[in-house]
């Protein structure tokens, strides 16, 4: 039997790739229930224990070496032109996982001014999936997807390291290894996950010095470190070291600090386990805010959207009834202080009642305003409004190939996005990850969400790369044909750059070229 539910409770499933680990946050305290592995017993003990918990939360923490930082310089673009531009590159970048994200970094200071740019994603989602589609069928809210390195941005800021120009924090994690994590003024700009070997371990701090000399290294050469800049490195482990001291070499400086010397604003009890710094932020950060959502998209936190719409409905109901309630309370003070008046309002009130009874067998229980009723309504139309069938798209694209029928679609992948309201909207730029849940509850009741399908296909011409341009331009014009349809080229054939692919036959005779569509499909006003 699902136990009832428990609003101060939180269950966080930490992944540190073949080994995951269960915790709960609960008034204060964060406490370790149990260890899991990617095998079928695990995965059936699980599922036992989401039965007891249909209502509590979940956060997803991830550590594992899967995950890729890419930082790029893109032109300096807002509003609608912005959101195109990130989405566009992020599909073409890690088209394989949907765990993934895009946020503006900085802006250079010489030349265009272009925008900086880091693109990260989880690039390996079969690690995290079969825990993520479990919770996910008994309807339980995800609330965030976030790694460890996002994780050490939250640490730095609760250390006061936000305006520090070049750091690398560097945590040591029981089981996981060596993550560093590379901050520019407070921001994840790089970071990795080392492996530690029992040999490494025994000379921990050689070890160290060699890691992080090939990250320093490294961050030179994408440009994001200068050459004679000194990095301030702050290596934090479970227990104190023998020899912690600071250092210097070779424009690395050391500082060596034990979590178990801090102070934490939580109870820590991971049995027996020394808490490391993923379990020191998550203590912090779950006592204040709560861990914002950088990997999962709209798909896997449907459950936190549906709950906060059912919310926010249940207390515009409790706001009319109390609003009638006040209206309604000095007349009763009235009636109380005269009975001759008490039987007037009876007498002319009684035909009121009356109606009020049908009307009550036909409506709820506690009936609301017909103008407060109207905003329901229509909020609810404006959602329906928004329910995008795929089918209905394919059959446009099936029209539509009838102008070109030497086209030959590869893949069809699609997702709901959401519409800026403006100009100037960030989705990405303000680097706040939380932002997001907003951003994405408004767009849905306010209806600003778009269907986008992404056709990838071949085209095949006896003539030219010219006439196989045209069978794509053909192909775009009889979609564009039809209502509430727009469509982007993200790749054509006569593309020029290194991404171009373009074969021909050895006779010359038959031209083939790839090509890939952004179709987008939007509600209607």
């Amino acid at each position: 039997m699902a136990t009832l539910p428990n609003k101060n409770l939180i269950n966080i499933l930490l992944v540190e790739g073949g080994r995951v680990s269960l915790l709960a946050w609960e008034k204060g305290a964060l406490t370790q229930i149990a260890r899991y592995r990617p095998i079928n017993p695990d995965f059936e003990a699980f599922q036992v224990f989401l039965r007891s918990q249909l209502k509590t939360p979940f956060v997803i923490i991830t550590d594992f070496i899967e995950e890729d930082f890419r930082n790029e310089t893109v032109a300096h673009v807002t509003g609608s032109d912005r959101v195109a531009l990130l989405t566009r590159k992020l599909n073409l970048a890690f088209r394989t996982t949907q765990y993934r994200t895009a946020r503006i970094v900085g802006r250079e200071k010489e030349g265009r001014k272009d925008d900086k740019v880091l693109f990260t994603a989880l690039t390996k989602p079969e690690l995290i999936d079969p825990w993520i589609s479990r919770i996910l069928e008994m309807k339980i809210p995800i609330k965030s997807v976030t790694s460890a390195a996002y994780l050490m941005e939250l640490f730095a800021q609760t250390l006061k390291f936000k305006r520090e120009p070049h750091l690398l924090l560097v945590n040591q994690e029981h089981g996981s290894g060596l993550r560093q994590t590379y901050l520019q003024n407070g921001r994840v700009i790089f970071s990795r996950l080392t492996a530690i070997t029992d040999t490494e371990a025994a000379s921990f701090e050689d070890m160290l010095l060699e890691q992080c000399e090939q990250t320093r290294k490294y961050v030179e050469r994408i440009k994001q470190l200068p050459y004679d800049a000194i990095l301030n490195i702050h290596v934090y482990t479970p227990v104190p070291m023998t020899d912690a001291r600071e250092r210097q070499q070779e424009l690395l400086r050391f500082t060596y600090d034990a979590i178990s010397t801090m102070d934490s604003k939580a109870r820590l009890d991971l049995q027996g386990v020394a808490p490391g710094a993923i379990a020191f932020t998550l203590g912090r950060v779950l006592a204040g805010k709560g861990v914002p959502n950088v990997y999962a998209p709209l798909q896997t936190r449907r459950f936190v959207y549906l709950d906060r719409i059912s919310r926010t409905l249940v207390v515009l109901g409790g706001m009319v009834l109390l609003a009638g309630v006040a209206a309604s309370a000095p007349a009763v003070f009235e009636v109380t202080s005269s009975w001759e008046r008490e039987r007037q309002l009876v007498a002319q009130t009684q035909p009121l009642l009356q109606e009020y009874e049908i009307l009550r067998e036909r409506f709820p229980a506690t009936p609301i305003p017909s103008s407060q009723m109207e905003l329901v309504v229509a909020t609810h139309e404006g959602i329906v409004a928004q329910t995008f069938h795929p089918l209905d798209t394919l059959s446009l694209i099936s029209k539509a190939l009838e102008a070109s029928p030497e086209l030959d679609l590869a893949k069809i992948e699609w997702e709901l996005v959401e519409v800026p309201l403006e100009e100037g909207a960030a989705v990405y730029g303000d680097g706040l990850v939380e932002s997001a849940d907003v951003v994405y509850q408004k767009a849905v009741v306010a209806g600003r969400t778009s269907l986008v399908t992404y056709l990838e296909g071949r085209v095949e011409s006896t003539q030219s790369h010219r006439e196989a341009q045209a069978q794509v331009l053909a192909f775009t014009q009889a979609l564009e044909a039809f209502q509430g349809i727009q469509v982007t080229p993200v790749k054509m054939p006569m593309d020029a750059g290194s991404n171009g692919f373009v074969t021909t036959t050895l006779d010359g005779e038959l031209v083939r070229a790839d090509f890939i569509l952004e179709l987008r499909r939007v509600s209607e006003p």
